[in-house]
């Protein structure tokens, strides 16, 4: 009898261990301290994604937010989906991404691929026939419609959105997840705009049959006017479905990839404009990390937001972004960071490259401020 007790002692301490061991590693730190986004307009030749990771690494970045998805087109070779118009939707004749990966593994700096998840267009014109062929010609029911079946219309300088609350659509950012960790020695996936967007807030979208069906099978209300809670409550739902998605596709693939997103300034202008509610990520374990972005000119207003996003955190990781673009003076990008380290953030990320060096299609800051800027960075290691 007392050797049976022992044998159910020894087995109840040992699932007691595997339970705190569990706890603990949902909290475990990323490997980041300086990150930074290299966004696709910030190179156009292969000479130039071999400067971007060059400069990143001399000035002294642990890892770079590389994108290679903007809106339903790629950088780099993919059997999912077109190459993006800033190459004409053709093969460019090297791959960016390879490149960017071969340059980072050379220089010691870590590599996420960085993707916008929902837009599935942007601009004010349709894209031109492609192979693969882009979304909004081929699958326009992936679209975001109204109630009277009319798709978002295309508009000037920003997205049209695909619907997360098609469980196709989840599927398929999943898919581009996984494509994208099977094929490149990345060491991790960045998800951006992985929550409703801004634009078109006015409209209640969805109101597609397909996505009032689902809601229905979901809550048993067939008229989301009458439960307003319960439709609202469902779309923030269906985009933590799709992290979940894109959870599940990249583990199948590599166990150790890091997922991280780009979030909203705060949780409650998330949780409530954009339906995005990513504390809840964090605690259900289907991200590592989080970058909110907090892109701010004003020290007194970061710092209460940053003390809100990691209070929701609860410990989890905090990777704070930096609006550095918008810093005329350096000074207040370096009180920033200071104030978001010592208020608890694990580190930071700086938006964007082109704020510290000349951009291969785009960059507004002058070079005297550029120049600023990446004497801070040096001076701060």
């Amino acid at each position: 009898m007392n050797r049976l007790i022992r044998q159910h002692s020894v087995l109840l301490l040992a699932c007691l261990m595997v339970l705190l061991s569990c706890g603990c590693s949902s909290r475990a730190k990323v490997p980041i301290r300086k990150a930074l986004w290299i966004t696709r307009w910030d190179y156009l030749t292969e000479q130039q994604v071999r400067t971007c990771i060059a400069n990143a690494a001399r000035g002294g970045f642990d890892t770079v937010l590389f994108q290679v998805r903007g809106n339903g087109t790629v950088f780099y070779r993919s059997s999912l989906e077109p190459w993006a118009e800033e190459f004409d939707h053709q093969d460019p004749g090297f791959d960016p991404l390879a490149i960017a990966c071969q340059e980072a593994k050379r220089l010691g700096v870590s590599i996420h691929a960085w993707i916008n998840a929902v837009p599935g267009w942007r601009g004010d014109q349709p894209p031109p026939d492609t192979s693969p062929p882009q979304h909004w010609s081929a699958r326009p029911h992936w679209f975001l419609h109204d109630d009277e079946g009319q798709r978002q219309a295309l508009q000037p300088d920003y997205y049209v959105a695909l619907n997360p609350c098609l469980p196709e659509v989840r599927h398929h950012v999943g898919r581009i997840c996984a494509e994208l960790v099977e094929n490149y020695s990345i060491d991790g996936i960045h998800l951006d705009y992985i929550r409703f967007l801004e634009s078109g807030i006015e409209t209640d979208y969805p109101r597609d049959p397909r996505s009032l069906q689902l809601y229905e099978q979901a809550t048993g209300s067939a008229d989301p006017d009458k439960t307003p809670d319960a439709w609202d409550k469902w779309r923030r739902d269906q985009i933590t479905e799709m992290v979940r998605e894109i959870r599940r596709a990249v583990r199948q693939v590599d166990r150790d990839a890091i997922l991280s997103a780009a979030v909203y300034r705060t949780p409650s202008i998330a949780y409530d404009r954009v339906r995005q509610d990513w504390p809840r990520w964090l605690r259900l374990g289907l991200v590592d990390a989080v970058f909110p972005m907090q892109y701010d000119r004003e020290i007194a207003r970061f710092e209460r937001r940053v003390a809100e996003c990691l209070r929701e955190a609860r410990g989890y990781p905090v990777l704070m972004g930096l609006g550095t673009y918008l810093h005329e003076d350096p000074a207040i990008t370096r009180r920033q960071s200071e104030l978001a380290l010592r208020l608890g953030c694990q580190g930071v990320s700086h938006f964007a490259y082109s704020s510290f060096w000349d951009a291969g299609t785009a960059g507004s800051s002058t070079e005297s401020v550029r120049k600023l800027r990446r004497q801070q960075l040096l001076s701060s290691d």
